[in-house]
């Protein structure tokens, strides 16, 4: 996505997307000290254009990020579209300290435009203001373009609102379950299957420019696992053997992947698959089961589960050096770890009175709860680290959720499944656009 900074105070920033429903997403955990925000239903200057579907968007995107408090629609009594309109004492009068509005209209260079400003309530001045352009197909991108730019200049913090996620399907038919392996956006907008199979499907993996897709699937009764390009739908075989090929992982430059193997004689191990030699090596010796592993940012580190200390927790490993050492000693079973962006903190699976709940590691020292449980699993971090996706129990199957893990806010992925399917394994891809910012990446 090119962004070029004009000498006005407006910016250009050009976005694609199809056009989808409206999204309405409950949060089922929040916090108290959240930052109150008013978005206000963007005014329409385009016969037949669904202008509320920006503002809509933008509000689910700021309220995921547990971060900031919106207020109610209902409690929107006035609707500014420009500057001079905003009457600042009676959103000072409703508790905000920050109010976007915005309007759209026909680009005079053909398409849609859409103009939004920010501003600060209780200073009483804008700090923000931009244009978007956009199209009949693409408000859904445009609005999570808004929504980075606004999370950008309130946190400091690079917005991943205009990211993909990746998840299998498991939808019933006459004839047993199909699988699916589908890639949408984060918030479950515009799904795609990307490969369909009679088989189970699991453990997708981004690569790390999201051009690329790892995955596990089934062929002549074992577990293979492959790479496939996402534009042309070429797949390679990385590993095909009997035992158990999962948990792939792409190193932070792209050119290796870490995986679960099954040796021939042994228990599962992780090791290294280099994409240039396309040779494996074994990184970890022990005799005790090792899996899931996870990649710290410096590529020169992994961590991983295993049950060497006599119960399932979460170690690292050096490559360089060849050491290992453990990190959870909360409670007796911590799993499927997947580390920040920084390499300061992870989140991981924790088993808590029975019950499997996501938590959040400092690994300079403390450890939060995230989720309720009663079975929360297979955690994956947006590329900024603010949020993760995974699944729940909802009901009698599988769902997708995201949880903030600073503001804790927990909200479910409308997906609009059939009854009886469930979904699983989800993996939140990479940035693969431009910094809506303008500068570079």
């Amino acid at each position: 996505m090119s962004v070029r900074r004009l000498s006005v105070p407006l910016v250009l920033l050009f976005a694609f997307a199809v056009a989808h429903a409206s999204l309405e997403v409950p949060i089922t955990h929040g916090v108290h000290a959240a930052t109150p925000i008013a978005v206000v239903p963007f005014a329409r200057a385009v016969p037949g254009a669904p202008a509320g579907h920006l503002a809509r968007v933008v509000a689910d995107d700021l309220r995921r990020s547990g971060l900031f408090r919106l207020l109610p629609r209902a409690d929107i009594l006035q609707r500014p579209t420009h500057a001079a309109a905003v009457n600042f004492l009676n959103w000072q009068a409703l508790g905000m300290d920050y109010l976007l509005i915005g309007r759209l209209e026909a680009d005079p260079h053909g398409g849609w435009r859409v103009l939004f400003r920010l501003f600060n309530v209780p200073a009483r001045r804008q700090i923000m203001a931009y244009v978007v352009r956009t199209g009949p197909g693409a408000l859904h991108t445009a609005a999570h373009t808004i929504s980075d730019l606004v999370f950008h200049r309130l946190t400091g913090i690079r917005g991943a609102f205009d990211t993909r996620i990746a998840f299998v399907e498991a939808l019933p038919t006459l004839h047993g379950r199909r699988y699916a392996l589908m890639v949408a956006g984060y918030d479950g907008h515009d799904p795609r299957p990307i490969v369909r199979s009679r088989l189970p499907l699991f453990s997708p993996a981004w690569s790390p420019h999201g051009h690329r897709l790892a995955y596990v699937g089934y062929r002549d009764g074992h577990q293979v696992l492959y790479v496939q390009t996402l534009a042309t739908g070429r797949r390679t075989i990385i590993a095909a053997r009997a035992g158990l090929d999962d948990t792939p992982a792409f190193s932070p430059g792209g050119r290796r992947l870490a995986l679960t193997l099954t040796p021939p004689h042994g228990n599962a191990a992780v090791y290294l698959y280099d994409f240039a030699s396309g040779k494996t090596v074994r990184v970890t010796e022990s005799p005790n089961i090792a899996t899931e592993p996870a990649w710290f940012p410096n590529g020169r580190r992994l961590a991983f589960t295993s049950d060497r200390g006599g119960s399932a927790q979460i170690y690292t490993k050096t490559l360089p050096s060849g050491r290992s050492h453990r990190l959870t000693f909360h409670d007796h079973y911590n799993a499927d770890a997947v580390v920040g962006p920084h390499g300061k903190h992870l989140v991981c699976v924790t088993r808590l009175a029975g019950e499997l709940r996501l938590a959040r590691m400092g690994l300079g020292g403390g450890w939060r709860l995230l989720t309720p449980g009663p079975l929360d699993d297979s955690p994956s971090l947006s590329p900024n680290g603010e949020m993760a996706v995974f699944t729940y129990l909802d009901g009698k199957r599988r769902g997708l959720a995201t949880v903030a893990l600073h503001g804790r806010a927990i909200v479910p992925i409308p997906l609009h499944l059939p009854p009886g399917s469930s979904v699983g394994t989800p993996a939140w891809g990479p940035w693969t656009g431009g910094r809506s910012s303008g500068t570079q990446p």
